[in-house]
């Protein structure tokens, strides 16, 4: 008998999402060798076969959604060798673009591909599984295990997470009149698209990124704990200025950026892998004449503010989870429509990423990419991630020539702000 397993309210909600971004998160990883791709094969399955949804296939055409879980797959469901002349993080980046689909048999696949002198490492997870948080959790997993199988011969000691994957632990311990203060929908400040020149063109997908050196963003962040701002206080004013002045834009606008709902959770983590991100609006006069020190004021004091609400980021998120619970797929997929047509310019940052956990036969990563789902015009996420201190921004979607020139110049931009920043007397 087929073995199936309830669909939460956060895979449900990120399957709604699917016609606006392709609900899956993308790691690379360079290491300065080879690493043995039996190994990390075996590594690959035993992660995933830790975890039913990781080897299972969501299936919305019930009447309410659930997953499947598939009792045989093969290696190739989840893992694929590849070679290339040069550097392989070229051919990394195009083949991290590929979706998880939502009926694959497994959602977590990897990718090593074997260049002239060095390997790289793609991992893509299913959205509808994790966020990014849990993201860098099974990322660590995966290097876990491949240490275990080099060192003993076995995984059979590797644990993961399997306990409740609803995103209700979040908020479930709360008072009837607390729940009662979230029941409306989140504040989503000035709605602010990105002013691409042809939206119905989508062009070739694409993963655009820049790096900012470990050394500017430990000096900027630095001077910004002066001012008791933040590192995301820091990247979220950058991209604010940046947007700016790639695209001419005067006046108020909005960013969101994520907030990982766990830390309503008891110890601050979730039981089971899951998607826990809640939305946190900033609101900035981009108009010209603003020192960035000022900017930075501005939103760390309403960052500060976000964070002294002990129901952060948890504004909206019942009431959009009882719908998923209340109605069927084909009708929420209507109302889908009305919701994600106007998500717009958003950031999310997974903070620190040490290089050393994620060691594998004895090679430690020299950079990491973090992709988070490709966005659809009008919309663009920019995700960031910090492998070692060095701060990596990257722009996923489907652009034309000219759309690669403005975005392009948009994250160049948030590095050039930055290091005016520094500059600033």
């Amino acid at each position: 008998m087929t073995k199936t397993v309830s669909a939460g309210v956060g895979e449900r909600m990120q399957y709604l999402a699917h016609k606006y971004n392709d609900t899956t998160i993308r790691f690379i990883l360079k290491y300065p060798g080879f690493l043995d791709s039996v190994a990390l094969c075996a590594a690959a399955q035993a992660v995933i076969d830790s975890v039913d949804v990781l080897h299972a296939s969501f299936i919305a055409k019930s009447r309410f959604a659930h997953w499947r879980v598939n009792a045989g797959y093969e290696a190739s469901d989840y893992f694929t060798l590849a070679e290339c002349d040069g550097d392989p993080m070229k051919p990394a980046a195009s083949l991290a673009l590929q979706p998880v689909e939502h009926k694959a048999k497994c959602q977590l696949q990897v990718t090593q591909i074997n260049g002239s002198d060095s390997c790289a490492v793609v991992v893509r997870i299913s959205h509808l599984v994790v966020d990014g948080s849990d993201g860098k959790y099974l990322l660590n997993k995966l290097a876990e295990a491949y240490r275990l199988i080099e060192e003993t011969g076995t995984t059979e000691s590797l644990i993961l997470k399997n306990g409740n994957r609803s995103a209700t632990c979040a908020y479930n311990e709360l008072s009837k009149k607390e729940l009662a203060s979230l029941m409306k929908p989140p504040n989503s400040g000035v709605k602010t698209e990105y002013p691409f020149e042809e939206p119905s063109a989508h062009g070739i997908r694409r993963m655009l990124h820049c790096t900012i050196p470990a050394d500017t963003l430990a000096a900027a962040r630095q001077k910004a704990k002066s001012q008791s701002a933040t590192v995301n206080d820091l990247l979220t004013t950058a991209c604010y200025r940046s947007f700016a002045k790639a695209t001419n834009r005067q006046g108020e606008i909005s960013i969101s950026a994520m907030v990982d709902l766990r830390q309503h959770c008891k110890d601050g983590v979730s039981e089971g892998l899951s998607n826990m991100s809640g939305g946190l609006f900033t609101t900035l006069d981009v108009s010209e004449g603003h020192r960035f020190s000022d900017d930075l004021r501005s939103i760390a004091t309403q960052t500060s503010a976000a964070k002294a609400d002990p129901l952060a980021g948890l504004e909206g998120i019942p009431l959009l989870h009882m719908a998923t619970k209340a109605f069927p797929m084909r009708i929420l997929l209507q109302a889908a429509d009305v919701v994600y047509s106007h998500m717009s310019l958003s950031l999310t940052n997974l903070g620190s990423i040490p290089c050393a956990p994620l060691s594998m036969g004895g090679l430690t990563p020299i950079k990491g990419l973090f992709g988070g789902p490709l966005k659809r015009k009008p919309s663009v996420q920019v995700s960031a991630a910090s492998f070692d201190g060095t701060a990596e921004l990257t722009i996923v979607g489907d652009f034309t020539s000219e759309d690669l020139a403005s975005l392009q110049a948009f994250l160049y931009g948030m590095r050039a702000e930055i290091e005016d920043y520094l500059a600033e007397v």
